[in-house]
């Protein structure tokens, strides 16, 4: 089976580029289990050195007839605690919110310049977010931010269908009623080769299967800015 392909994904468009067959190991076993349920896709995910990777998005693409069977109305959270977002990595469906609470007794500033998706919401505290909501009408990666905080970073996936789930933290992603047919698997990491990277390959899924893969996944380092010490905290730190 071939190697996937590494595409570029940003807020409003896909550009296929070549492979660069550095940083993925290519799918390690493939293993179909006849069923009565729906089909079921679980993939695990694993760095180089077989540890677990969690905050992996994988997602099946649809063709434009089968979409609209996959688009609920279910808006998602990205809360603040502790100074840190919380998930980092969530997914939602196009057209769909996300709503912004603040957990924490400070104040907290949002914002994202990702192409496509940019918003802004002013300095806010505690219980004050409740009502701050956000819509998408682009898939893509929307990477998140607070001005105050400089470490505080998350990424909301904003997917095409419901098709999609996120790695825990066992490196499991597992994806339920998939219809059959042969689809895109798209397989998504903050830092898989660069930012809003992802790989995609074309699956086959036969009715009454479940599909098991395995990925190995080479990632860059992290070099997020590392949160201030707390030790002379504010009402803004």
């Amino acid at each position: 089976m071939p190697l996937p392909s590494h595409t570029p994904y940003s807020g409003r468009f896909l550009t296929v580029t070549k492979p660069r067959l550095g940083f993925i190991s290519g799918i390690l076993f493939c293993v179909f289990a006849a069923s009565s349920q729906a089909q079921r896709l679980t993939v695990q995910l694993n760095d180089v050195d077989g540890n677990p990777l969690s905050e992996v998005v994988i997602e099946v693409l649809l063709p434009e007839e089968l979409k609209s069977a996959y688009q609920p109305s279910a808006d998602t959270e990205v809360d603040q605690l502790d100074k840190e977002f919380v998930p980092s990595v969530s997914t939602m469906v196009v057209g769909n919110s996300v709503a912004f609470p603040n957990s924490d007794d400070i104040l907290h500033h949002v914002y994202s310049f990702s192409p496509g998706s940019e918003f802004y919401i002013p300095l806010y505290g505690k219980g004050t977010g409740d009502d701050y909501t956000q819509a998408f009408s682009n898939a893509g990666v929307v990477e998140i931010g607070c001005n105050l905080h400089d470490w505080m970073l998350a990424y909301i996936y904003v997917a095409e269908s419901s098709l999609n789930a996120v790695s825990d933290d066992s490196g499991q992603a597992t994806i339920d009623n998939i219809p059959p047919g042969t689809f895109e698997l798209r397989v998504w990491h903050s830092r898989l080769q660069g930012k809003d990277v992802a790989m995609t390959q074309m699956i086959e899924f036969v009715e009454g299967a479940q599909k098991n893969l395995e990925y190995t996944l080479e990632l860059k380092r992290d070099r997020r800015i590392r949160r201030a010490s707390s030790s002379t905290r504010t009402r803004y730190r």
